[in-house]
């Protein structure tokens, strides 16, 4: 692991690592390195470098936020992962496109066609050992993989990494860091989404992993639960620490990424959570066991029961994530559920449409029941006759 970088800075230690031609990919999620301790910002400095090497091709995860300072046109190409969210602005430039892909494909795509050269991410240091701190996601793949990492070093930011250590001769340190992760508070839900809550948690049974999404459904649902679940999810959210706090969390839950304010990285400090994704959205893993509940939402579903959870048209909003891999997990868990839960109305507009306006996202046979708040429709051994008019019926 290189050591006493006083002098260097963040471009020089890129370009002394960095060669014309190479693949690279940044590390994602709250914790994506940004800025190093002097303000200089990391995205800038690498487009920088990229720009003087030539031939350089950048791979983008799932960004909470737009990255200060990237230049899209420094690039050979850049490659998103996740579209919406942190990449919106990139990928409207002629150098960048988005792979379809969820988040179970990422590990084998990463170590096939776009397998990197590098991994520049933000490690954290604690006992004189390297982990990850607020998301694994497929960074641990790469670095079986053999791939070297080039790390923004932030001693004091958390970790909630299960392990194992990061193997310190795979890292060279090339920053250090002391902004934290991003901050994303759980906002509280509406009187539509607790009524929607309320409408699935009957599904819900004590004891059962629960795993649910970001947003207002997700923090409604984890509020109004009476009883004990275990939580197994992508994303893992302030709301948690209310559950854990009220008595009702059952054992460590199992995430990849946290995603949330200070409430929810102080109480993840030093808990052993994340996971990368080949463990975390493995459909082998996850439909065996307790009974899997998962409990997703939609932006439009079609009359068979096609869900699309990218965008409306143009406009995307965010990418395939784990819907798919937890609604394929869920339906195929013995007493398990596949649940799709959307106000019957949104901006006054039906989720319920005639044709998806972008591509299916999760397959109508992976969902067996969808929740509004004025009802449910359970298409368990329906044909496509009937699963059209349960719908219907469900958006009179």
């Amino acid at each position: 692991m290189t050591a006493g970088l006083t002098e260097s800075t963040i471009a020089a230690a890129l370009r002394s690592h960095l060669r014309p031609g190479m693949t690279v990919a940044l590390g994602d999620g709250v914790g994506a390195p940004r800025c190093t301790e002097d303000g200089t910002s990391v995205a800038s400095a690498l487009s920088a470098v990229a720009q003087e090497l030539g031939g350089i091709r950048l791979v983008l995860g799932w960004l909470t936020a737009p990255l200060d300072g990237i230049e899209a046109a420094a690039y050979r190409e850049v490659i998103a992962l996740m579209p919406g969210w942190g990449v919106r602005e990139v990928l409207a430039t002629p150098t960048a496109r988005f792979v379809p892909t969820p988040l179970s494909g990422i590990a084998a795509l990463l170590r096939g066609a776009l397998r990197p050269d590098a991994l520049i991410t933000r490690i954290v240091e604690r006992g004189g050992s390297l982990y990850f701190g607020t998301e694994v996601s497929w960074q641990r793949e790469l670095v079986d993989a053999g791939v070297p990492v080039l790390a923004i070093l932030d001693r004091n930011g958390p970790c909630a990494d299960a392990g194992p250590l990061v193997d310190p001769a795979a890292v060279a340190v090339i920053g250090h860091s002391a902004d934290g992760p991003k901050q994303f508070p759980s906002p509280d839900p509406d009187p539509a989404h607790e009524s929607l809550a309320d409408a699935v948690l009957r599904f819900v049974p004590s004891g059962a992993r629960l795993q649910y999404g970001p947003g207002q459904l997700g923090t409604a649902l984890l509020r109004q639960t009476r009883h004990s679940v275990h939580i197994d999810t992508g994303l893992l959210t302030d709301a948690v620490v209310e559950l854990d706090r009220r008595g009702f969390l059952d054992g460590m839950p199992s995430a990849t990424y946290l995603f949330g304010s200070e409430t929810l990285y102080d109480w993840a400090d030093g808990k052993p959570i994340l996971r990368g994704i080949e463990y975390t959205h493995d459909n082998t893993r996850l439909s065996r066991g307790a009974p899997l509940i998962a409990i997703n939402t939609a932006i439009e579903i079609d009359p068979m029961g096609q869900v699309n959870v990218e965008g409306a048209g143009e406009k995307v909003v965010g990418g395939i994530g784990g819907h798919p891999d937890y609604c394929a997990a869920a339906r195929a868990s013995r007493e398990g559920l596949s649940i799709i839960a959307v106000p019957s109305m949104v901006k006054g507009r039906s989720p319920l449409v005639e044709r998806l306006s972008r591509p299916v996202s999760t397959p109508a046979y992976d969902i067996d029941v969808i929740v509004t708040e004025n009802g449910h429709a359970d298409l368990r051994g329906a044909d496509w006759d009937q699963r059209a008019r349960l719908i219907a019926a469900l958006f009179e």
